[in-house]
Parts: structure tokens; sequence; C-alpha cells
């Protein structure tokens, strides 16, 4: 493989829902490639392993396998301990080890070299843009086809502590909280905006409660985008896990005529202190095995619903299927709730018992966001009711 046939090489990124990951390398030649030359050992990627190998016209993809251990472009961070989260730059060495045909029957020698990626491409991280109001940076999705003249709901995402870092995108790289409301899937049926603050230092709020002034200028950033777009006040929501979680709830708290629905991922909170929230439209959802979540989101339920709440529970499976779900949520809906607690069995969700809970906490938020009838649910509430 000689470079001056080549135009470039990309190492494209995608978001799963376990965080950013490397998952293919796409050359990109001069002229038209033979795909019937193509062999699954044509190609190599330094320390990466190909899984499959495809081609359309002058492009050939080369498939990663995820469980390579340089796979991941997020490296998570603890800022509890003063570590922070960042993204590694996405790059692929390849080097091609037998030869390859043009369409027009010229033949590409082999080579021993190693050719370096040129440019990164993730497609679904691309449709957001990066802004900053004041002191605070966040992710913007604009509906495509924006009519100013239309009113469109917005769904904020607050990512975990784990997410907590300079970078704007690791709000969007951590797993599947904000691209997912983005996805073709849920702007066919529900075209809306969304807003993902990044925020680098310390958890806004941490496990003892503590809540940072920064919270407030995430807010103010959200207040602003209201002001600069059509967006229908009346059908603001708001979403997180863990940290993020907590943070929508403190938001529900103080600001109890702002959004019109939540939805409360693997969070916990201090059940003495929820002023008002029963008066909220929620859906809640943990593992029973998460050890701090489970109890104060159970807790949660059992105060809201003393304080004049219609609260209904089940214990649902993760990685059901859709249909599953929406006959879960339809027998849920004859209660006619405000509040929505669907703790997920705990043996469906993590292996075993490790880090008091801790590998059921992350868990969570890697099969929640998948859930449509949660999605359909959360956009069907407005304060207009």
């Amino acid at each position: 493989m000689d470079q001056k046939d080549i135009v470039h090489i990309t190492a494209v990124t995608q978001v799963r829902p376990d965080g950013e990951k490397c998952t293919q390398a796409v050359i990109e030649y001069k002229e038209k490639i033979e795909p019937s030359m193509l062999e699954p050992d044509s190609f190599e990627v330094k320390d990466r392993t190909i899984i499959r190998i495809e081609s359309e016209s002058n492009k050939v993809t080369l498939h990663l396998d995820e469980k390579d251990k340089e796979a991941p472009t997020l490296c998570p961070g603890m800022p509890w301990k003063g570590s922070y989260a960042s993204l590694k730059d996405a790059k692929v060495l390849v080097r091609q080890k037998k030869e390859i045909r043009t369409q027009d029957g010229r033949i590409l020698e082999k080579t021993d070299e190693w050719i370096e990626s040129d440019q990164t491409c993730n497609k679904e991280e691309e449709l957001f843009i990066q802004m900053a109001y004041q002191k605070q940076s966040y992710n913007l999705y604009i509906p495509k086809d924006y009519d100013p003249k239309k009113k469109y709901p917005l769904v904020q995402f607050i990512h975990d502590a784990g997410a907590c870092g300079k970078d704007t995108r690791l709000a969007l790289a951590q797993g599947r909280g904000a691209l997912v409301w983005a996805s073709p899937e849920v702007q066919k049926e529900h075209p809306c905006f969304v807003f993902a603050p990044q925020f680098d230092g310390p958890p806004i709020v941490d496990d003892d409660w503590n809540v940072d002034e920064r919270l407030e200028d995430a807010k103010a950033a959200l207040d602003n985008i209201l002001e600069l777009y059509s967006i229908d006040r009346n059908r603001i929501y708001t979403t997180g896990q863990s940290m993020g979680c907590m943070a929508s709830i403190v938001l529900n708290i103080r600001y109890p005529e702002y959004f019109a629905a939540s939805y409360l991922v693997a969070g916990q909170w201090d059940e003495r202190n929820i002023p008002g929230l029963e008066k909220q439209k929620l859906w809640m959802l943990c593992s029973q095995g998460d050890a701090k979540a489970f109890p104060t989101m159970n807790q949660m339920c059992v105060n809201m619903e003393r304080a004049g709440a219609r609260v209904a529970r089940r214990v649902i499976n993760a990685g059901l299927s859709q249909e599953d779900y929406t006959k879960i949520a339809d027998e849920i809906m004859k209660e006619k709730p405000d509040i929505i607690f669907t703790p997920y069995n705990l043996e469906t969700v993590a292996d075993g018992w490790h880090s008091n809970g801790g590998e059921h906490h992350v868990s969570t938020w890697q099969t929640a966001y998948d859930v449509k009838v949660i999605r359909d649910w959360l956009f069907a509430q407005s304060r207009e009711e």
C-alpha cells in the first residue's frame, strides 16, 4: 500500500453504552477497489483486531473488535479523588499485508510500512455543537429543519461524576444518555432540542448531597437557550444518571414550575429533603443491587406517597424487548400514577456483587436510555395539563 494511492485514513469512533470507542478504520483510495481481492487478512491495524472488511467504491472499511484493549477513547475520571475524565485522540496505524487490485486492474503491492490515520469521525457527536454561556460549556442539538415558527420540546441530560472533565464532548462520549434524544429514531417521532452541559472540576452534587454553585451556571445557560430558540416552555424535560440524577432532583426542588417531567436514573438523594417533589411527574429507575440509589429512591417514593402522590412500582428486567416494556407500561398507566418507580431486577443488571454494588450502579444507565416507552412517556408530559 503506497501512501500516494491514499486520500485519507479515518479513525471512526462510536459511542456505546459504556462510552466512546474506536470501531473502524476507513481507507479512502484515489481509485475504486476491487472487492473480490480483499481477504480477512489483507490488512493489519496495529494493536487492534480486524473482525470484518467491507469495500464500497474507493473506500475500504476495517471493522475493529470493540473488546480490544486499545478500543476505548473515553478515559473516565474519579473527581472525588482528583482525577478527571478525558478523551484520547482516535488514531489507527494501518498496514497492507497482501496485494489488492483497483477496478481498473492496477495492482497495489503489499508493504511493511505503517500509515497513520489523518482524520477522525463520529457522526453522532457531530450532530451537536459545542458552546459556552458565561462560565458554562455545553453541547446543543438543534432539530433538523428547525423552524422558528414552531415550538419544540427540549431534553436536558446531565452526566455522571465519572464524566467530569474539560472536554465539552465528554457529556456525549460517556454513553447514550445525551445522544439517544438526537437519534433519527427519536427525532422522527419527537423533534426536540437536546442540551447537555459539561462540568469540569469536582462533582456538582456529591454523595453527601452537597450542591455546587456551578449547577446554577448550567441553569443560566439553559435559560439563555430558551430565549434564543423557539422552545415550548411547557415541555422542558430533564434526565441524568448518578450525579446527573441528583442534579435533576435539585433543579426540580428549586424550580418546581420549570420541568414538565423528569427521568431519574440511578441517583440517591436525602429522602427527608424533597419538598414539593411529590407534585412532579417522575419516572425513576435503578438496580436493586445499587447499594445507594435503590434504598434512597425507594424511600423517596414512600415519602412522596405519604405527601399525596400516586406512586406506581414495578420490578422489571433489564434488556427486555420494546414490546415487553410497552406491556409493562400499559399496566402501570392503569394506575394513573404521578411517580413511577421501576427498579431493575439485580440479576439482570450485573453479575455478582462487587465494590458495594458499584457495578450495578454504572451498569444501570447502559440500558436505561434504550427503553422507548419511557422516552415516549416523557414527551407525553406537558405543563399545560
